[in-house]
């Protein structure tokens, strides 16, 4: 489904309940085709996206392990960009209300591969990311971006509310091995195949990279059980 017919898709579920939808992009999924090279390249916000990341404080627009030493923890009142994996989603309990993400939170060091997204398979941590949208329409296990402010931290952790999310399905974004000190929460490890700190580097992935590095789509998102 292209992003056109996502936003129409996920705009008309609100518009009954007369809630405005959180701005969101959704990477397209196309055939990567490899020429024998790679190149690195810095992260270049969509158009509808670089309003939200000129919000952003120079030490917000990365969050680095490896060459810094940045965590999630502690931000309460300050608005920040986060990456993650999307391991549950809970909808709202009442008419207009927010969606909630569980994230599996993962460093960015500004630099990515210029034919594909990547982060560090190493985080700091899950969050929990609150928007209004129709929870269909964000992947289980997909990668987003979300920006924010943070609002709140219970038990480590952390709530943002999303002004604007970002969505990179399976096969546009994968993991690179250079990153710092993993903190993530174990509970993710268990679905896992490939264990930190295994070789998780792949340029081109295919599904089954997706389902040893994340686990199985069926077992997350609307699906996922209490811990």
């Amino acid at each position: 489904m292209r992003l056109a017919s996502l936003l129409f898709v996920a705009a008309g579920a609100f518009a009954a309940t007369g809630a405005a939808q959180t701005p969101m992009d959704v990477e397209v999924v196309k055939q990567l085709v490899p020429n024998g090279t790679l190149a690195t390249c810095g992260y270049s916000p969509v158009a509808t996206e670089s309003r939200f990341f000129g919000k952003l404080a120079n030490n917000e627009k990365a969050n680095d392990s490896l060459f810094g030493k940045y965590t999630i923890h502690g931000k309460t009142g300050k608005y920040v960009s986060w990456y993650g994996i999307v391991r549950g989603i809970t909808p709202s309990a009442e008419t207009g209300g927010d969606v909630t993400l569980l994230v599996q939170h993962h460093f960015f060091d500004g630099e990515t591969d210029c034919h594909i997204m990547l982060v560090a398979k190493s985080g700091d941590g899950d969050f929990l990311a609150r928007l209004k949208l129709n929870p269909a329409e964000i992947p289980a296990l997909a990668l987003v971006r979300v920006y924010g402010k943070v609002t709140a931290e219970k038990s480590k952790v952390p709530e943002v509310a999303v002004e604007y999310v970002r969505v990179w399905p399976w096969m546009t974004f994968t993991f690179t091995d250079l990153a710092g000190e993993d903190h993530s929460n174990p509970r993710w490890q268990k679905y896992a195949s490939v264990k930190y700190p295994d070789k998780l580097y792949v340029p081109y992935p295919k599904e089954n990279y997706y389902r040893a590095a994340l686990g199985d789509p069926a077992d997350f998102g609307l699906k996922l059980k209490p811990e």
